[in-house]
């Protein structure tokens, strides 16, 4: 087991209801078989966990506490989840099966094979994130909502209804009945958490409907700067990172970059929020809108001017529109205090239109216009020319 190793998860996952609500070391070696997954598996594998070195990890002090893992990871056998599909909904537990033989101090672990399509082989819509992050935290709520919030950094804000992110949490209904309760002893800590031991820092704002708040606002912020590293033990002293798929697609497109580049964590949020709107296309569009900053002069903050028409783009994306960066082009012609030269869709907010019908008035007015202008060209013409 690896710190560094990367966690990816299908969207639907994330967002899923838990039936039976993990605690955070529950969490944690879930979180931990997920980081073990490579990208290229086509299906799950016995996961081993070393229980001295989790147990390093949790910071527990003495001994190995072998029977303390291993009655975690009988729990987990009993943890389900529900998870909304296209078609209805799948409940399932998350592990099938665990094995432990004495005297090697390792537990194998297996996903119920339900979870296949939320593991294995994503290529659009998922999340990913560094393992250290979650293993810093000590609440599952922490966890929770760290999950949650990494989901939607890449639009920077989201709103949840209250009773919605309680079910996320895995709050059984009853409990925290007064919205008071809940904010004060899990919201507000599992924020507090996040923002102190994570690289996110989050804020919340209360909407309301009357007198009762009916949702909660969050702004999300990355900090580079906070990426938790955890020392590893001497068995895990080698360097080691996962490298993802979207790592590699990264360093692709960085080399396309004319004069910046994206590093890791803004990278996150543009892919994130681009196979969200393109799917299978979102490296072309990618490439498309990397080409026309790179030629485009009056662009003087690429990044920022990346990530906002990213923005644009979901937004019309949201509102049922179709929407490509193929047509982007540089402007040929500048003068002074001209921007740059947007079609209409890259920045407009409003859902698409249908085309108005022909106007036949106009189309009349259009085609006198045209025949004066081509009367006009033959004078000129005549004119030019010189007589024999």
């Amino acid at each position: 087991m690896n710190e560094n190793h990367v966690v990816t998860q299908s969207n639907r996952l994330i967002e899923a209801r838990h039936m039976k609500p993990l605690s955070a070391r529950e969490q944690k070696i879930i979180l931990t078989m997920v980081s073990m997954i490579q990208p290229n598996d086509i299906d799950f594998k016995e996961y081993s966990i070393s229980i001295k070195e989790f147990s390093e990890m949790l910071g527990l002090k003495g001994h190995a506490k072998y029977e303390e893992i291993k009655e975690v990871a009988l729990h987990l056998q009993a943890k389900t989840i529900f998870i909304p599909d296209e078609d209805g909904f799948i409940t399932t537990n998350w592990v099938a099966s665990q094995r432990y033989k004495e005297g090697e101090g390792i537990i194998k672990l297996s996903f119920s094979p339900y979870l296949k399509p939320y593991l294995l082989q994503l290529k659009t819509q998922f999340t990913s994130y560094k393992l250290s992050n979650i293993l810093s935290l000590g609440s599952g709520y922490s966890i929770r909502l760290y999950e949650l919030m990494k989901k939607w950094q890449h639009l920077g804000e989201w709103e949840y209804p209250v009773d919605e992110l309680k079910l996320k949490f895995g709050i059984e209904e009853g409990t925290y009945s007064r919205y008071t309760h809940f904010k004060n002893r899990v919201l507000k800590r599992a924020i507090e958490e996040v923002n102190e031991k994570t690289d996110l820092h989050i804020k919340f704002t209360e909407i309301k409907k009357g007198r009762k708040v009916e949702k909660i606002g969050f702004t999300i912020h990355h900090s580079v700067d906070k990426e938790i590293q955890l020392p590893s033990s001497k068995q895990n002293s080698e360097t080691f990172r996962s490298i993802s798929l979207e790592d590699e697609l990264r360093t692709r497109l960085n080399t396309l970059a004319d004069g910046y580049q994206f590093d890791m964590a803004f990278f996150a949020q543009l892919h994130q929020g681009a196979s969200l709107i393109w799917q299978d296309d979102a490296e072309q569009e990618l490439e498309w809108l990397i080409r026309y900053v790179n030629e485009e002069k009056t662009v003087k903050n690429p990044l920022g001017f990346i990530k906002s028409k990213i923005t644009s783009a979901w937004e019309i994306h949201e509102a049922g529109g179709q929407i490509t960066f193929a047509d982007l082009q540089p402007m040929k012609e500048r003068h002074i205090g001209r921007q740059e030269k947007l079609p209409e869709w890259f920045t407009s907010k409003e859902e698409p239109k249908e085309a108005a019908e022909p106007n036949s008035e106009l189309t009349k007015e259009k085609d006198q216009l045209l025949k004066k202008l081509a009367e006009k060209k033959e004078r000129l013409s005549k004119k030019d020319t010189p007589s024999s």
